[in-house]
């Protein structure tokens, strides 16, 4: 059973106690919860299967050992990839109270080492929200998997030593989250993103000569059109018009070379209805005009073919 049926905000009354300032769940998310936000920091693992994670007004692709660290504040909300699959998709949730948490911890020698990873799970102080924003990782080599099974066991079966071994285990997962961005490698799930990209670069250059836009690609791709920009320019080390426009100039060079067409009819060919805006992009990215280009490229091919 989800968390989160039926609210939008969660102040934490519902999981928390003054000896349990956290909480763990393991639960299968369905189309019928809601965006919701919360006043404590929550940490998901996606335990099996594949969907979508909502947050704030990005989309995200998951699957298997995707893990998010959600602050305060972030509204949120997983969806499965598709009804009556045989993988639904499960997840592990830890939700705590950062404030409290970090009065419990922060004495412990050494605690003041952990610069990055107290940012992002309890803030700069007590009092402050936690952390500068979502982290989207990877579990990689298991560590995380094994952190939330190991958690989620001790704190539904509660043998003896169960509390005392909770808190240890936040210590255990501060320093495994300060290694992991001492390391530099917060940001490792670009991975599925890629796979996104890589068919959108696909879609683009099979069909750059018809009208394109990134909202339809977004949209097709389950992305915010902001996060899809992003993620094209990651990708392919341009922005989206940048590269519809080369893919379309590329091809009234090789059909300028390759065919006698009029340069009109080119223009229509590689996606272009204004004649003008053609010309200035033509000009900019080759030097010369199209029809300069055709000459030029038939004078090379004569002296080449007489060589």
């Amino acid at each position: 059973m989800s968390l989160y049926r039926g609210e939008k905000v969660l102040d934490g009354t519902a999981f928390f106690t003054d000896t349990l300032p956290f909480y763990f769940n393991r639960a299968e998310e369905t189309f019928d919860l809601q965006m919701h936000s919360h006043r404590f920091v929550e940490i998901v693992l996606v335990n099996d299967g594949e969907g979508f994670h909502f947050i704030d007004d990005e989309v995200v692709r998951v699957a298997k050992n995707d893990l998010f660290l959600l602050p305060a504040g972030a509204r949120h909300v997983f969806r499965p990839g598709h009804t009556g699959s045989h993988r639904p998709l499960t997840v592990y949730n830890c939700l705590y109270e950062p404030s409290k948490l970090r009065s419990c911890l922060e004495h412990l020698p050494g605690f003041e080492e952990l610069s990055r990873s107290k940012l992002f799970l309890f803030g700069e102080d007590p009092a402050a929200p936690p952390g500068p924003g979502w982290l989207h990782l990877r579990d990689d080599d298991g560590q995380w998997s094994a952190w939330f099974r190991t958690a989620y066991r001790e704190f539904t079966e509660r043998a003896p030593g169960y509390l005392i071994h909770l808190y240890s285990l936040f210590i255990e997962l501060a320093v495994m989250l300060e290694r992991h961005l001492g390391r530099g490698e917060f940001a490792p799930a670009a991975a599925p993103d890629n796979r996104v990209m890589e068919e959108v670069v696909r879609r683009i250059n099979a069909s750059f000569h018809h009208p394109i836009t990134a909202r339809n690609l977004a949209a097709s791709a389950h992305l915010s059109e902001r996060h899809f920009h992003r993620l094209f320019r990651q990708y392919t080390g341009c922005t989206f018009n940048d590269y519809v426009q080369k893919k379309r100039i590329e091809m009234s060079c090789e059909l300028l070379a390759s065919t006698r067409l009029p340069v009109q009819e080119i223009i229509r060919a590689v996606g272009y209805a204004d004649r003008k805006h053609f010309l200035f992009l033509f000009k900019q990215s080759t030097g010369v005009s199209p029809t300069l280009y055709r000459r030029q490229t038939s004078q090379t091919d004569r002296t080449d073919r007489y060589k």
